[in-house]
């Protein structure tokens, strides 16, 4: 494989260019992702069905490639590892936009009903709204900032995670705490 390096092409081996890619060259994981990019891009098409969505997934892929290309023991092709990284992605974006769309149906509310609220009605999900960010606000700050990102905000795990400055793992556990934390204490208060 063939990179440019300040003025000069090289041409590395693949193990070479890998080699190099681990060591933070930039030169060589841009060229790592110029050879896998249409690979993986026709993967995420054909399993998201939304081509809207493949670019962001893409580099969603590469920047979680690029951050454990160090970790990469070399077991398995780098073909192979990009795909399970790129099954992994797809997974959470497919759940994310389950539970988005779950959400917005829930929320969702027709128009002839809008139309037939009466303002008992009305004040009870005002009152509920302010419950909520009641409960909201006293969660512990970690978990309150992961749930808005995830649920509010709709982030991605990975966008939550680089906002935060934690570990993607840390945000879902923060996020799924903060849920938990938020049905027990309005549960609590509707059963008061």
């Amino acid at each position: 494989m063939l990179i440019a390096v300040v003025g000069r092409t090289l041409e590395l081996s693949p193990a070479e260019l890998l080699e190099a890619a681990r060591r933070g060259d930039a030169a060589a994981q841009s060229s790592l992702f110029e050879a896998q990019k249409h690979r993986v891009a026709r993967q995420i098409l054909r399993m998201t069905g939304d081509a809207s969505v493949v670019d962001d997934l893409v580099q969603e892929v590469f920047v979680s490639a690029f951050r454990r290309l160090a970790d990469f023991r070399g077991d398995s092709q780098l073909e192979t590892w990009l795909f399970r990284i790129t099954v992994n992605k797809v997974s959470n974006w497919t759940d994310a936009r389950r539970r988005r769309i779950a959400r917005e149906r829930k929320a969702a509310v027709p128009s002839d009903e809008l139309r037939t609220s009466t303002p008992d009605e009305e004040l009870a999900a005002a009152d509920r709204m302010k419950r909520f960010y009641a409960a909201l606000h006293e969660l512990p700050e970690d978990y309150r900032n992961a749930f808005v990102a995830r649920t509010l905000e709709n982030k991605s795990l990975q966008e939550t995670s680089e906002l935060l400055e934690v570990p993607v793992s840390t945000v879902s556990y923060r996020a799924r705490r903060a849920e938990e934390l938020l049905v027990k204490a309005l549960e609590l208060e509707a059963n008061s």
